[in-house]
């Protein structure tokens, strides 16, 4: 049997044309391989079997946040280390939702992600890492001092 494409017609706020029109996935260049490609989340955010399938979905929903942060033009290892910790996190618990020990499971799976996470503070105390809003980097600096040294 043939397969034949069935054509639709939609009507977008101008806030949901822009999202779709930001889509970056597998070169998505037109209306109609953007939304085919919307579709083809949905399909691989149901089955949450495989590594690749979460971590893409994680990343996937967070993209339109971190484009807006890299819009801004400025770095902040604060920012990128919460963004990364945030898509291994989300990861985790899709992987591990479907296990028997969940909580065993996810913290084990959630560890690695904490360990990153712990490095890239590190370097923000270090002073080799940037920062945006100096004032509260300062204060968060100090407290992880204040942990580091009470252990």
């Amino acid at each position: 049997m043939l397969s034949k494409s069935q054509s639709i017609s939609v009507r977008l706020s101008q806030e949901d044309y822009s999202y779709l029109m930001k889509i970056d996935r597998n070169g998505a260049m037109t209306q109609s391989e953007k939304v085919r490609e919307l579709i083809s989340l949905a399909r691989d955010s149901v089955g949450t079997e495989s590594f690749s399938r979460t971590y893409m979905s994680s990343v996937e929903t967070l993209l339109p946040f971190k484009a807006k942060y890299k819009e801004a033009g400025t770095r902040s290892i604060l920012i990128e280390a919460a963004f990364e910790f945030l898509e291994d996190s989300i990861t985790a618990i899709q992987r591990t939702s479907q296990a028997d020990q969940f909580e065993k499971s996810l913290e084990s799976e959630l560890i690695p992600g904490i360990e990153l996470l712990v490095e890239r503070l590190s370097l923000l105390v270090s002073e080799q890492g940037s920062s945006i809003n100096s004032v509260e980097t300062e204060k968060l600096k100090s407290k992880i001092i204040a942990l580091t040294t009470e252990v």
